[in-house]
């Protein structure tokens, strides 16, 4: 058997930059009288694990929404996967919907429907996949999120929190997204099934390519798999970078936020 021949060594700096997947322009927000974002810019490449971080009020949840096109910003330009957001038509925008996943803080899964009807729901709406095919997708979709397939007729209600996220996961991953927004994944778990969560975040990113952005406040998950951190405070990006350069940023609001961590406690993903 002839093996194939050995591709040259590349300097991985070398190599041309990831396409740009999500990119946020003098996004602008006004909210009830209160202006919430005053220029916010940043760009996102294809197969990067982003966390959004802020305080209470700083616009994280506001901006996700704007980013998939569910609130309208006051100003600015919103391009996700090539598309601009605000000034695509209504089929434009539904064919960009369904190259990409949202998990909601917890979980939205339809209360009336079984595990397997919540996944098997954005198949039977958004393609013509033949019945008989779907239940063998959605059990794959389950097993990729780590969800027990005989616990696949279950209701929402018999879930634990734990089980409730992976449903919600593999309900997001459906449609084979090529970009996942998660808000909050990890809140109200116990630590054991946050960092399991963790590391399927991670598996999902560096073995199928898929592009995470995620809302959080759990600093395990920072300091455990996130590659970049972009945080919001004063309306604007106040920082931007990897773990070790935003703990640098001289700002009250990140001191404060890493002041509860110890830098002994670091945790570097592997």
């Amino acid at each position: 058997m002839k093996l194939p021949a050995a591709e040259p060594l590349v300097d991985p700096a070398a190599r041309p930059p990831a396409e740009p997947v999500i990119e946020l322009d003098g996004i602008q927000t006004r909210l009830g009288g209160r202006q919430i974002h005053s220029g916010v810019d940043f760009t996102i490449r294809r197969g990067e694990l982003v966390a959004l971080i802020g305080g209470s009020g700083s616009g994280k949840s506001v901006l996700l929404r704007e980013t998939i096109g569910l609130l309208r910003p006051s100003a600015g330009t919103v391009r996700l996967l090539g598309t601009d957001v605000w000034r695509a038509t209504p089929a434009e925008l539904d064919t960009v919907r369904r190259r990409f996943g949202m998990m909601f803080q917890e979980g939205a899964l339809f209360s009336s429907l079984s595990v397997a009807d919540n996944v098997a729901t954005p198949l039977r709406e958004h393609t013509r996949t033949p019945a008989e095919q779907i239940d063998a997708l959605v059990d794959l979709r389950l097993s990729l999120a780590g969800f027990p397939i005989d616990s696949r007729d279950k209701l929402p209600s018999e879930l634990s929190g734990g089980m409730k996220k992976r449903a919600a996961i593999a309900r997001a991953l459906a449609l084979e997204p090529e970009i996942l927004f998660l808000d909050e994944p990890t809140s109200g778990l116990d630590p054991i099934t946050a960092r399991a969560f963790d590391e399927l975040m991670r598996f999902l990113c560096h073995n199928l390519g898929i592009t995470v952005l995620m809302i959080t406040h759990d600093l395990d998950t920072l300091f455990g798999i996130v590659e970049r951190l972009i945080v919001l405070g004063d309306g604007r990006l106040i920082a931007d970078g990897t773990l070790e350069e935003v703990r640098r940023v001289d700002h009250p609001w990140i001191r404060d936020y890493f002041s509860t961590r110890a830098p002994d406690g670091v945790r570097h993903a592997g």
